[in-house]
């Protein structure tokens, strides 16, 4: 191989491929795919909630319905528990009923306090208890006797309407989802009784405790002080609110709300309006007025103003909402800024999709409806998770391309070449597709550098074809091929006369240049090799001051191990030049 062609920089797939990359617009290969993906496949007693610490571990904390808090650490779930609490009563070895630990949510400044805080049935009574807890020594491990209980509310007369969930709202303070008391019909009538903490969503002050108190009341509490209500209620007219979430961008409250014996509903509290909304139980259920078979036939409902679910689907589709989260992975895809939520009974999936005047329309995924839909939940990066109560964890990953789903090696920097613009993928579908192993050529790697040096919307000058002898103004790629060489990222592959070789293929090398360069600038030259790094590039090798310096910034860690080796006369597959890209111009990841 000349010098010259180690100075090249370019490469992708077919001429076909090439084509789809050039033509496309930006972000037109977008698809709508999804899959769910097995995590923790068994081994977990009734999993009612998964979350994460906000503490940059990448662990998963789930939540176990019999009184333990489990860690997946990205590889394996952890043999020994975060934490063990006794709740109950009626708790066996592997079911509560709806009993139990219930909510785990972590103090946004965990990171430093150590303060987590969960949501359990007390086993003497039944009574809800929220108490905050503190990490220990170990990461892995919580002190079981830093416990201090926060609020306690009455529930020891029925077994059902729990509620559960835990969540610091945008605004720091937590947020619980507590039960109507249990039974049919609301029979306490605790849904329209503001004095009530049940059925309701509360909002406490866990940092700034009031006198008497172990936390505080926040001042917007919409009851706060004289105003007629409880203190702690933040919205009202809920019969079973299992699990809502907080819209990571637009800090909108999501809340799923079981159904009595015909609707189930999801109801949102707008960010910007500041709670007291009554959403209508046990007067409405759904969009519907309820009949309360419990005496009194809700007379006084007729003055009784309240928000109707956006929402809601019949007892023909399932029978116990499971709310969920508004989709906001670590790139753009078609679920961003859905509501993803599902059934416990019939364990259908289903995205929300807002439109226009605050309406939303709900789609079903097509995937294997599953019994035991207990729990959505987010890591810190965005990715949704859910969990079933016979003992697993899965995650629901939407993917863009047919043949590059997310148990796809390549799939994260194939999903943010996409995001970037930088590729519409090889076939336009639908659904498109990638072809991650084919081989990327020389012309079609000038556009993938060039897109990700530049940008989508980035497009060359027009070629003039006196640049290099084998490319001609009207060749494909011919004007990025061209720039490449106007930026100085590269000579060619040949000279006598100056060709570029653009139907060849990109060999791993040659990538090594490119990036740098591409990255740096056309000067940047690398420090010298030491030969040390991988066993099949000698500190001699052409290329290897830029094979070793693209090990050392992170951009690859070779092609095999034991010894680490880099092949670097390999050719460049499409998949491997979506992690190299990713890599060189810091891509956000899904």
């Amino acid at each position: 191989m000349s010098t010259r062609l180690h100075l090249l920089l370019l490469g992708a797939l077919g001429l076909s491929l090439v084509l789809s990359l050039a033509v496309s617009a930006p972000g037109a290969a977008q698809g709508s795919l999804v899959q769910r993906v097995p995590i923790v496949p068994s081994g977990l007693t009734a999993p009612v909630g998964v979350t994460h610490a906000g503490d940059g571990s990448g662990r998963l904390f789930i939540v176990e319905q019999v009184g333990r808090i489990r860690i997946w650490d990205g590889t394996q779930l952890l043999p020994t528990p975060f934490l063990t609490v006794s709740v109950g009563p009626g708790c066996g070895a592997t079911d509560c009923g709806e009993r139990g630990l219930l909510g785990l949510a972590f103090h946004p400044n965990y990171e430093s306090n150590g303060f987590f805080y969960v949501y359990y049935t007390r086993p003497s009574d039944g009574d809800i208890v929220i108490a905050r807890y503190h990490v220990s020594g170990n990461p892995n491990v919580a002190d079981p006797s830093s416990a201090l209980v926060l609020l306690t509310i009455e529930h020891s007369s029925q077994a059902n309407h729990n509620g559960g969930q835990l969540a610091f709202g945008p605004d720091g303070y937590l947020y619980a989802g507590v039960g109507d008391g249990g039974g049919g019909g609301d029979p306490f009538e605790s849904g329209q009784n503001k004095d009530s903490l049940l059925g309701k969503i509360l909002r406490i002050d866990v940092d700034h405790p009031s006198p008497g108190r172990n936390y505080g009341i926040p001042a917007g509490n919409p009851f706060a002080g004289a105003t007629a209500g409880a203190d702690e209620v933040w919205d009202f007219g809920l019969r079973n609110p299992w699990r809502f979430s907080f819209d990571r961008q637009t800090g909108d409250l999501f809340i799923g709300d079981v159904g009595q014996g015909t609707w189930e509903e999801i109801d949102i509290d707008p960010a910007s309006n500041g709670g007291g909304h009554n959403f209508g139980w046990d007067c409405r259920e759904g969009a519907h007025n309820y009949t309360d078979p419990n005496g009194d036939m809700n007379a006084g409902c007729g003055s009784v103003a309240s928000i109707d679910p956006v929402l809601e689907y019949d007892h023909s589709l399932g029978c116990s909402v499971t709310g969920g989260f508004v989709y906001r992975g670590g790139v753009e895809s078609f679920l961003s800024g859905n509501y993803i939520f599902g059934d416990y009974c019939s364990g259908r999936i289903w995205r929300g999709t807002p439109g226009t005047g605050g309406s939303w329309t709900r789609q079903e995924f097509g995937l294997p409806a599953s019994f035991g839909l207990t729990s959505f939940g987010e890591s810190e990066n965005g990715r949704l998770y859910l969990t079933y109560s016979g003992g697993s964890l899965h995650w629901i990953a939407p993917y863009t391309f047919s043949d590059v789903p997310p148990t796809h090696a390549s799939w994260p920097f194939v999903e943010a070449i996409s995001e970037a613009g930088i590729t519409a993928g090889c076939t336009a579908g639908p659904p498109p597709s990638f072809c991650p192993d084919q081989d990327v050529s020389r012309a079609e790697m000038a556009i993938f550098l060039l897109r990700g040096r530049h940008g989508e919307s980035y497009a060359p000058p027009p070629a003039t074809g006196t640049v290099f002898a084998d490319v001609a103004a009207t060749s494909f790629g011919a004007a990025w091929i061209e720039q490449l060489f106007n930026e100085g990222l590269t000579a060619g592959c040949a000279t006598n006369p100056r060709r570029y070789c653009p139907t060849s293929n990109a060999r791993r090398d040659e990538m090594a240049v490119f990036l740098l360069r591409a990255k740096h600038g056309s000067g940047y030259t690398p420090p010298a090799a030491t030969g040390t790094v991988f066993a099949d590039v000698p500190a001699s090798y052409w290329a290897a001051p830029w094979i070793e310096r693209l090990y050392s910034e992170g951009i690859t860690a070779g092609c095999a191990t034991g010894p680490p080796r880099y092949c670097p006369d390999g050719i460049v597959s499409r998949g491997s030049m979506a992690a190299f890209l990713s890599r060189t111009f810091a891509l956000p990841l899904p």
